[in-house]
């Protein structure tokens, strides 16, 4: 039994590609390749295959070039770029300008990450196929989406961690010298590159580039800086706005319904519905009143009977007008003066109250309070266009 786990091979429609054009002389053009997850398994291919298990991504073919000298083995080439992933690769297929499926092949199973995930990195997916003639095979892409093709290249790419802001600036200036160096290395590929080509490996580049640094500043994003960086001059060809001086941030509800909302401030003053609801104990004293001296409503005006018997002292001579109160008379109307009865006498001072008044002592000055959280500033700037 066969160990072989991988194996390519050509469709019917790929057999028949390749036949008219031994016949004919005229190349048969390779176009695109794409890669499928095999549904889950690394699937078996055979000469009655006619696409992929489940495709998962497809683009122009990045090279066509023979392999390792052999006449008879052609090597088609794919890039897959960071910013695409997500999924596993497990088999790969190629295909004419009209889509049509010309080889099919599995491949060991591989992950490709998507730079959102925290990973990113150039996929390069490589096909061999054995032709009667590698001169019956020729690549037809275009030229706007083909990166490079040389070793020194995918070394360059794989070693990039991640792509931050300083890999966004600096990633075309790295991928000119690997080109450089892969050109002086790769004489098949210097010697059939035309100016052109180069011009189009540079633009795709600085596209991709672009599209690495979009991916990771979309309109909205917002950049925290340690010093003084201004994103728009920094990124030239994006628009950003300042945070504001002496902000806090504090996040925003889920949905987003109130972005960009302002409100709070560093100091408050109290006032006196932010007291406690509590009661507060005064106690004291009136001021001391002299009410004086206060006569009571005449009343009580009486008479008392007695009687009186003429003077006969020696004074008088015995005889006189004077009367005298007599000490044993009996009592009628002219008795002696009764003793009047006990009674009293009515002082009407009248109801009265006195009204107090005071203030407690200042409880305060009312100087505003400092709410001010501990804080470390930064520069803020967030993108617009």
């Amino acid at each position: 039994m066969s160990d072989k786990r991988f194996n390519s091979v050509l469709t019917a429609a790929g057999e028949a590609t390749l036949s008219q054009a031994m016949v004919s002389g005229s190349p048969a053009g390779l176009t695109f390749m794409a890669v499928g997850d095999g549904g889950g398994t690394v699937p078996v291919f055979g000469s009655t295959s006619t696409s992929l298990k489940r495709e998962v991504y497809r683009a122009y073919l990045n090279s066509l070039t023979l392999a390792d000298g052999n006449k008879n083995i052609v090597q088609a080439e794919m890039i897959i770029p960071p910013q695409v992933g997500g999924f596993t690769i497990r088999e790969a297929a190629i295909y004419d300008a009209n889509g049509v499926c010309q080889a099919v092949a599995s491949v060991p199973e591989t992950y490709k990450p998507l730079l959102a995930e925290g990973a990113g990195r150039h996929q390069v997916i490589r096909i061999w196929l054995a032709v009667s003639n590698a001169a019956s095979v020729q690549l037809t892409a275009d030229p706007s989406v083909i990166v490079a093709t040389a070793t020194q290249l995918k070394k360059t790419q794989d070693t990039a961690k991640d792509y931050t802001d300083a890999v966004a600036d600096t990633v075309s200036t790295q991928l000119t010298h690997a080109i450089k160096k892969a050109q002086d290395t790769a004489h098949d590929y210097t010697d059939t590159v035309s100016e052109s080509l180069k011009a189009a490996i540079s633009d795709a580049v600085k596209t991709a580039s672009r599209a690495v640094w979009e991916d990771d500043n979309p309109v909205g994003t917002v950049r925290f800086f340690q010093q003084k960086i201004d994103p728009n001059a920094k990124w030239p060809w994006s628009t950003w706005v300042y945070l504001g001086e002496n902000k806090t941030i504090r996040l925003g509800k889920q949905d987003g319904s109130d972005v960009f909302t302002t409100g709070g401030a560093d100091s408050v003053t109290l006032t006196r519905g932010n007291l406690p609801n509590v009661q507060v104990d005064v106690s004291g004293t009136a001021a001391a009143t002299d009410l004086g001296t206060k006569q009571t409503t005449p009343a009580g005006k009486h008479g008392h009977a007695g009687k009186f018997t003429e003077s006969n002292t020696a004074l008088d001579g015995g005889s006189s007008d004077r009367r005298s109160w007599s000490s044993k008379a009996s009592p009628n109307n002219e008795d002696l003066i009764q003793a009047a009865d006990d009674h009293q006498h009515d002082v009407a001072l009248g109801p009265h109250g006195h009204d107090v008044s005071g203030k407690t002592a200042a409880l305060g000055s009312g100087s505003s309070i400092n709410i001010t959280n501990s804080y470390l500033k930064l520069m803020g700037w967030y993108r617009t266009a």
